[in-house]
């Protein structure tokens, strides 16, 4: 958005936050979150299924139709077996690392967010 006071212009990035909810009840193995995260991020057919394909696509970002910021929220896991509520939460786990070790010097952060029931 541009907005002109006298002979100043002055630009200022609306900024969306959007909400990704992901409902894993019926998910099987984390290849359903998977997919269910990619088809939510408008990720690539060619997204690799595994931490650092994540990592490169949500933390730094360029690769999914949909880009920062948002808050991913995984609900509906207390029914998972114990093996599968692990694994998605070492994955939400490196994710949050990997962004956290992914501000600059000057502070700057990357607006993700995760939310989860585990």
């Amino acid at each position: 958005m541009i907005c002109e006071h006298g002979k100043m212009v002055v630009r200022m990035r609306e900024s969306i936050r959007r909400t990704i909810e992901l409902d894993a009840a019926h998910w099987i193995s984390i290849v359903d979150f998977f997919n269910a995260l990619f088809i939510a991020l408008g990720a690539p057919e060619a997204h690799g299924y595994n931490i650092n394909a994540l990592i490169d696509s949500i933390i730094y970002g360029g690769i999914n139709k949909i880009d920062p910021p948002f808050t991913v929220r995984i609900f509906g896991t207390t029914k998972l077996p114990k093996d599968l509520r692990d694994e998605i939460k070492l994955y939400v786990d490196v994710l949050i690392e990997a962004r956290d070790e992914a501000r600059g010097p000057d502070g700057g952060d990357v607006d993700v967010q995760f939310e989860t029931d585990l």
